[in-house]
């Protein structure tokens, strides 16, 4: 597994974690189309409300780390938070004015090109909603998979729409068989560890109940690992390091 890109099975999920986000600044459409460019057919990507409840798509809940001390997502207007530069704190050269997006302005743009992994950020209890109706509004129910780390929100997705798949994504420590068996009770679609948790043995039981996909891949071993103890997928910043074909 020395030489990149690494080729894995054609049903493995390649999901370029906020596009292409080692390359590019993440969850903007710079990084979107670069995954695209790269042949990543699935892309993962976050959304949370404005202050004027528009979808955002922003990992954040405040902005500092895109350099906006003191703002967040939640405090601003959508007419404000387009205003923001969020491609300068990547590369001021490259991606100076890269701006941030909707969820309904990405679906119009790809449409059905992607598969959509939609983390819901925050535990608005109105954010399952609607994101379902803007998925909906696009007719992408069959492109789209709603993702969280808040299990109620994903038991409300359910409720809502009972065949809209949902993948539970897990903290630390949280890869265990006892959450297998809840995720598979809650008819989920999938579950999701953290890349340098999964084993051989996790993976094989879940497989008897539901797809795996692993997340929180930092570089090359981590992506190894999940791999090699047989995950169904995986997010990764540079999905130029993975390849579909024969394995």
């Amino acid at each position: 597994m020395s030489t990149l890109p690494v080729r894995v099975p054609t049903q493995f999920s390649i999901i370029a974690h906020r596009g292409a986000s080692a390359y590019a600044p993440e969850n903007t459409l710079a990084a979107f189309r670069l995954a695209e460019r790269m042949g990543a057919t699935e892309i993962e990507l976050d959304v949370q409300f404005s202050r004027d409840r528009q979808l955002v798509i922003v990992h954040d809940e405040t902005l500092d780390r895109y350099g906006y001390p003191s703002l967040a997502s939640a405090d601003l207007t959508w007419t404000e938070l387009q205003t923001l530069d969020m491609g300068s704190w990547f590369s001021p050269y490259l991606y100076r004015g890269e701006q941030m997006l909707r969820l309904d302005q990405l679906f119009q743009i790809f449409r059905n090109r992607f598969i959509y992994h939609i983390e819901l950020k925050t535990p608005s209890l109105d954010l399952p909603q609607a994101v379902l109706t803007c998925v909906d509004n696009f007719g992408l129910n069959a492109n789209a998979i709603i993702t969280s780390f808040h299990f109620d929100l994903l038991i409300r997705v359910r409720a809502l729409a009972p065949q809209q798949r949902v993948g539970w994504l897990l903290k630390t420590g949280e890869f265990t068989n006892e959450n297998i068996t809840r995720a598979a009770n809650a008819g989920f679609f999938q579950i999701c560890p953290i890349a340098r948790e999964t084993t051989l043995d996790l993976v094989t039981r879940a497989h008897q109940l539901l797809p795996v996909r692993a997340h929180t891949v930092k570089g090359l071993d981590d992506m190894r690992q999940a791999l090699e103890t047989g995950c169904d997928g995986l997010t990764i910043n540079w999905p130029d390091w993975l390849i579909h074909g024969s394995p």
